[in-house]
This record gives structure tokens, C-alpha cells and sequence, in this order.
């Protein structure tokens, strides 16, 4: 069995052990819920209007789905040994044309002795589903309600409306997954009304919408459609943005390892990188706007919230990845990552960018990449080494020089204490 299925029976395994104990709570909710996700509004000069890109997620609960037989099938229709996407997965390229993924992959595990099981395909059973995950994981230690998002009960296309300023805009119906994504115009003369100021001394600014279900376009009515509320950000022609990465950047997640990876993911309670929180709210106090980009599913948007409150990271624009049940979302993340920042960066042009990131996945090489598209942006790159020593291994440091060899030595830095970071802004965008 290829590594890719693995992975994803043992997601499925944590899942169906994780719904068993909280479904009455979690996956059959009475009330339908929309998960609205701050973004940022662009400013178009040719027409003299700003771009409002509403991104929401509509969670329909089961209704009189088995569990057990919803996991089965899913798990059927995704069992082929090798898929088309698998085979055509975009991969970042260094000067030789050769993909990076392995060389990288290679690098990172020089120091462990570990090595995939395989799985086959009569393994995959209740027991599989019972007790993958249990006998490493242990009992939950928080309410799990982060999985029973990723579980949609209807696939039906769902009618919304937004609400901003008292205007109600009727948005395109959801797609099958319930993933609602439109763009809305709105006058330079709409935003200045609407819009206050992040912080008292930056023209950086934000409003609040509401979005809720269109009950005209419902066939069952109900009183019971909740509006719900998100932010919009307009940042200022000039000056300086946050790019972080989530994932061991600011909180735990021990991506090396998969198994961690899930128990950090759906078990434990997130916790912090210690030191990050602080660093953060340094920067933010000199009027830097954060913009939080990471590979991990939508679905996770709310727990993620709660994680930047509970820690008082700074709040700003949430950047994740559409989830499916399919192979296809186990892809590498650098294109979607690469594609991410470039929009954000190519939208605010006049803008500095710092870039914050992990030596955990491709961070590095991402970065660097966009430094050689937008040098005049991007200030520094900060990249956390996880590696459990003292120092940074020497395969590690070979990985950086090599990943770094076109940006200056003075404009990135590796780190392992986020206590040695600069925190006066000037003093990095000056570097």
C-alpha cells in the first residue's frame, strides 16, 4: 500500500474512534452552522472599487447517517493504489529541474532511523478503524468539536447572503462540500464608511459582516438561521505585513511525524511555540498586519481562532486550505502556499513582507522562492529549526545554504529561540 494510503486510513482510523464518543454532541447538531473566514479586500485603481472576497464554510449535520458506513464508503472509493493527481502532483523545482520534495524529505530524516510500515489491503478493517490510533493517543483530552466539521451530513447546495453596512447580497449557491467562495464589489466610499482602524497609528483598517442562510431559496423555513460574523482587512498602500506560517511556526504540531501530527491536530489541546505569542504582539504593537498562511483544512478555522485568543497572537487574515476526502488534499502544500502569498503580496505591492515559517515542511524553499519574484517585499525570513538539538544539524544547515543561495545572507535567519529575534521592525526592514 502506497505511503499516501496509509496516511489516509490511519486519518480515517482517528476519526471514526473520535466521532464514536462525541457524535450526539458534535456530528448530529440540530443547527446548521457557517464558518465565515477573514480575507482581505483589494483595491482595483482602473475602476476605483474594492474586491471583498467572502470565504465561508456551511456545516449541514448528519441525518441518520451511519457513521461507520458514511467512513466505509468514503474509504472505498479511495483505495486504488496510485491515482492520476497522485502521479501529476506539482512539485517546486530547483536549478537542475529535479524535484526538491525528496532531496528535502531526505535531509530532514538523516537523523532518525525510522521507517514507514506498509499496510495491506486486508489490514484495512474495524480493527484498523478501532484501534489505530488509540493505543498511541490515549483518551482525548479536550472537546473534540474540531472533527465533526470535516463531516457533512447533506451534500446539497446551500443559498447564502451576506450583510454589510444593512445591504443583504445574495452569494452563488455552496458547492457539494458546502465551501462558499464569491467576490463582492464595493465603493472606496462604502469602505470608508464602513472601516475602522486597526491600530490607533496605522491607516491599516477593518470591518465586520454578517452572513447567514438565504431562508427564501430553503424548502424547509426556520427561524432558527443564525447570522454569523467575520472581518474584512484594507491595508494601507505602505507598510509592513506578517507572513506566518502555523504549524510548528507558532503552534505544536510535530509535523515529522504523522501520528503527532493527528494527535496534535484532533487530540491535545493546541499549545504554543513558546516565545512566538510574545514576538508577535511586539511586532503588532509597531502596526504590523498579520496574515496567517498554513496548509491545514478550513475546517480547523474555528479551533485556530481560539488558539490565537487563548495565546493573544495578533488577529488577522486566515489563509487554509480547502479540505476533501481525497487523496488529492495530501498533496505537497508549496504551490498552494506559493500561490497564496504571491496574491497577497502582488495585491498590496508597496508593502515590506516579513515571512515566518518552520524547517518542518518546505517554508524555507518557499520563501526563498518568493524572494527571487519579489525582492524589493520581502524584508527577512525568519525559519524555525525543530530539530530536537542543541544546534542545527549539519544536514540541516546544508539544506538552508542550499535553499537560501540566492538571498542574502543578512536577509534571512535561522532560529531556534524566538527570544533572539529582532523585535524593533525598523531595524529589520533596514537590515
Amino acid at each position: 500500500m502506497t505511503s499516501n494510503i496509509k496516511k489516509y486510513v490511519t486519518a480515517l482510523a482517528s476519526a471514526k474512534s473520535y466521532i464514536a464518543q462525541w457524535s450526539a454532541d458534535h456530528v448530529y447538531a440540530d443547527e446548521a452552522l457557517i464558518v465565515p473566514f477573514p480575507t482581505l479586500a483589494i483595491f482595483d485603481p482602473n475602476k476605483h472599487i474594492w474586491s471583498i472576497s467572502i470565504k465561508a464554510w456551511l456545516y449541514l449535520p448528519f441525518e441518520g447517517k451511519k457513521i461507520k458506513g458514511y467512513l466505509s464508503s468514503v474509504l472505498s472509493n479511495k483505495t486504488d493504489s496510485k491515482t492520476n493527481d497522485e502521479k501529476n502532483e506539482d512539485s517546486i523545482t530547483d536549478d537542475n529541474g529535479k524535484g526538491l520534495k525528496a532531496a528535502i524529505r531526505i535531509a530532514l530524516n538523516k537523523h532518525t532511523n525510522k521507517q514507514d510500515e506498509s499496510i495491506d489491503d486486508e489490514d484495512i478493517n474495524d480493527d484498523v478503524y478501532e484501534d489505530a490510533l488509540r493505543d498511541d493517543f490515549g483518551k482525548p483530552n479536550q472537546n473534540p468539536g474540531r472533527l465533526g466539521l470535516f463531516f457533512v451530513g447533506r451534500s446539497v447546495k446551500v443559498i447564502t447572503k451576506s450583510i454589510i453596512n444593512d445591504v443583504e447580497h445574495l452569494l452563488q449557491p455552496s458547492d457539494e462540500s458546502g465551501f462558499i467562495e464569491e467576490e463582492l464589489e464595493l465603493s472606496d466610499e462604502e469602505i470608508q464608511s464602513l472601516a475602522q482602524h486597526t491600530h490607533p497609528e496605522s491607516n491599516d483598517r477593518k470591518f465586520e459582516y454578517g452572513i447567514q442562510i438565504d431562508e427564501s431559496k430553503m424548502d424547509v423555513k426556520s427561524d432558527n438561521y443564525k447570522t454569523f460574523q467575520c472581518t474584512i482587512y484594507i491595508l494601507a498602500s505602505y507598510g509592513t505585513s506578517i507572513i506566518s506560517d502555523i504549524d510548528d511556526t507558532i503552534k505544536i504540531s510535530k509535523v515529522l511525524s504523522k501520528r503527532s501530527l493527528l494527535k496534535h491536530t484532533f487530540y491535545n489541546d493546541f499549545t504554543t511555540v513558546q516565545g512566538m505569542s510574545e514576538l508577535y504582539q511586539k511586532w503588532n504593537e509597531q502596526n504590523c498586519q498579520f496574515h496567517y498562511v498554513s496548509a491545514s483544512p478550513w475546517q480547523l478555522f474555528p479551533a485556530l481562532n481560539c488558539f490565537l485568543e487563548k495565546y493573544k497572537y495578533p488577529m488577522g487574515t486566515m489563509n487554509l486550505r480547502k479540505f476533501e476526502w481525497s487523496l488529492k488534499f495530501l498533496k505537497p502544500p508549496e504551490t498552494y502556499k506559493m500561490e497564496i502569498i504571491a496574491h497577497i503580496i502582488a495585491a498590496y505591492p508597496l508593502r515590506k513582507y516579513i515571512c515566518v515559517g518552520d524547517s518542518g515542511e518546505l517554508d524555507p524553499e518557499i520563501y526563498s522562492q518568493l524572494y527571487n519574484i519579489f525582492p524589493q517585499n520581502i524584508a527577512h525570513i525568519f525559519i524555525r529549526d525543530i530539530c530536537q538539538t542543541p544546534e542545527c544539524l549539519s544536514t540541516c544547515v546544508e539544506r538552508y545554504i542550499k535553499a537560501f543561495k540566492r538571498v542574502p545572507k543578512q536577509k534571512w535567519t535561522v532560529f531556534k529561540d524566538p527570544q533572539t529575534i529582532e523585535t524593533n521592525i525598523k531595524n529589520i526592514i533596514n537590515i
